[in-house]
């Protein structure tokens, strides 16, 4: 059965952080993810008619994504001549992320914004100043707050063995998982 244009980008949308996270899985801290993702929407839109209604989106466009990041590493590698990771782990990556229900990244953000209120107000701003998007690093951090670089390690560790628990705990109390 072919899926009509609407029911189409509505999949499209609900699926967008599933491909953006298993195109991350595949180049973390790459500053082209939101390239690769605009060219992996473009194939998706292009082979619409190829897509089965009732089967995996989210496997299909990742497969999709898959191809691109292999491109996109392909390009790179050329220009730099260095291969950032191996296939047989980009496989892994790409198998455990491809499957994941649209709601995943949702009830995972949903349970670290329960798991972050629980923190102290000093420990969750800790937490925010470290991983804010225009972040200065450990030294800049250490410097702000007063502490050495081997504490504040410390510290961050323990936070984020204690939200890892916390949010596995919260996904497992509301019937979801981790």
């Amino acid at each position: 059965m072919k899926t009509e244009p609407v029911q189409f980008v509505s999949l499209l949308i609900d699926h967008q952080e599933i491909i953006r996270s298993f195109i991350i899985t595949q180049i973390p801290g790459s500053p082209d993810v939101r390239d690769i993702l605009q060219e992996v929407n473009i194939v998706l839109w292009e082979k619409r008619s190829s897509f089965k209604e009732g089967t995996n989106f989210g496997a299909w466009a990742c497969t999709v994504a898959r191809y691109k990041v292999l491109e996109h590493r392909r390009k790179e590698a050329r220009r730099s001549g260095v291969l950032i990771f191996n296939n047989d782990l980009s496989e892994i990556l790409a198998e455990k992320t491809q499957n994941r229900h649209p709601d995943y990244l949702e009830d995972q953000r949903l349970a670290l914004e329960h798991c972050m209120s629980q923190l102290s107000k000093t420990n969750r701003r800790l937490l925010e100043v470290r991983y804010a998007a225009k972040r200065g690093g450990l030294d800049q951090l250490a410097k702000d707050t007063g502490r050495t670089n081997d504490s504040l390690r410390v510290t961050l560790f323990r936070l984020r063995i204690l939200l890892r628990r916390c949010i596995a705990s919260f996904l497992e109390a509301e019937g979801r998982c981790s």
